[in-house]
Formats: C-alpha cells, structure tokens, sequence
C-alpha cells in the first residue's frame, strides 16, 4: 500500500469540528479553524486523525479541508469585524488568511495589550458553543486562547491546562492587569475562564460572550461566579518571552 506524502491537513471551512471517533456521533472535542495547519496521523475511510496547532488530537471529516504536502503559512489572522461590522462565516475571529482583508492583523506583528478592549467589545454577545474557538461560538477556554492569540500568546487549549501553563505567576483578585486570566472552579478542579479587563472585571464565555465582575460594589457583580473563583494568574511574563 501506498503511503500518502500528504502529511497535513488545512482548514478551508470558517470551522471544523474535532471528534473523538471517526464518527459524527462520537463527542466533540474542539475545533479547528479556517486556515489552520493540522498534521495527519492516520487515516480512515473519509477520517484523518489530526494533531490541531494548539495539540489537540482528534478526528476531522475531509471535507472540512484540504490534504497537502506542504503546511500552510498565513501571514494574516482575522482580529476586527469587517467593513460591514461582522465576522464572516468563512473568515471568522481567529481565521488566518495568506490574504489581507478588512478587519485582519499581521500575524507576526501582534497587538499590543492596551488593544484587548476594542477586541473583546466586537466579540459581546458571541453564543456560547461547547468546543468553539471562533466567533461562530466560543467555550470558556477556546474564547481565552483565541483573544490572546491576538497579542502572540499561545496558550493550551483547556482551562486546566491554561492554569498549569500559568501557574507560576498568581496575582490577586484586584491586582489583575487586562489580559489575566480569571479561573474558577468546581471545588475538584479548575473548569472556567476569564479575560480580565482590570482587577475583578472580567469577560468570558458563559452562556454567551459577557461582561461581569466579581466586585460586589459593581451593577455587574455576579455572586453564583464570585462563588467558584478559584485563582489570577498573570499573563505579563509570557508575553515577554
């Protein structure tokens, strides 16, 4: 049998579910997004068991993408709405282009901090969707590491796992700079996430793209998330690196 030279997979739809099994049955684990790299592990039928960018290995359909033999280089990611004030289905938040359009960064000429409100106010009201990472539905974790992605903060995945990559670097509550990340927990385990725009107000994906805080003198104070925060952690270091 002939073994495919093809070895990575790109991403060509807006989004693309990541499986746990070849099957549109099995469980969404995450999700890749337009214009991005996944290497090919194995095949199966339709099914390519892919290693997304981020680490994250699953099973993708093929028609979500292109197999090559070459990974893809992007020099464009989508940051801003476009001129119509919204994110594309094909082109959403986080999709990298080798083209420049409207609302696009370069990619290696990440923003700076101080730009994190204007890109967290076009995402409000974004629905909350289990494995998104884009502005067709984010999850808690995915929201964190798209948004820092902006800034060429390249974090985990999960919220346990953004913990464990931060957790040398804890600040407190009211200490927090914009872009720190708020976590909470069931009482076992960490289990959400939130972008802190200073000190205690945050924006995370809950429901849908929100702002709270957990300042009990603040009109958004929100006691159920006060209830279950577990830790800051500061994001100044990494992004120094």
């Amino acid at each position: 049998m002939q073994i495919s030279k093809k070895k990575w997979f790109i991403i060509q739809s807006g989004s693309a579910p990541v499986y746990s099994k070849p099957t549109f049955n099995s469980s969404w684990l995450t999700e890749s997004i337009y214009g991005e790299s996944c290497s090919i592990i194995k095949r199966n039928k339709d099914w390519l068991n892919i290693k997304c960018e981020d680490g994250y290995v699953g099973w993708i359909h093929s028609f979500y993408g292109i197999q090559t033999v070459k990974k893809n280089s992007p020099k464009f990611i989508v940051a801003y709405p476009n001129e119509l004030g919204l994110f594309s289905g094909l082109h959403p938040f986080g999709a990298m282009l080798n083209r420049k359009f409207t609302g696009t960064i370069k990619l290696n000429e990440p923003l700076k901090i101080n730009k994190l409100n204007t890109i967290l106010k076009s995402l409000i009201g974004i629905p909350y969707r289990w494995g998104g990472k884009s502005s067709l539905g984010f999850d808690c974790s995915g929201f964190t590491q798209t948004v820092l992605k902006m800034f060429g903060l390249e974090i985990p995945r999960d919220s346990k796992d953004q913990f464990s990559y931060l957790d040398d670097y804890r600040v407190s509550l009211f200490d927090a700079n914009p872009g720190d990340l708020h976590f909470f927990s069931n009482g076992k385990k960490v289990n959400h996430v939130g972008l802190s725009i200073g000190g205690p107000e945050l924006i995370h994906a809950q429901g849908f793209v929100k702002k709270d805080s957990l300042d009990h003198k603040k009109k958004s104070f929100n006691k159920n998330l006060l209830d279950i925060y577990h830790s800051t952690y500061s994001i100044e270091s990494k992004l120094q690196q």
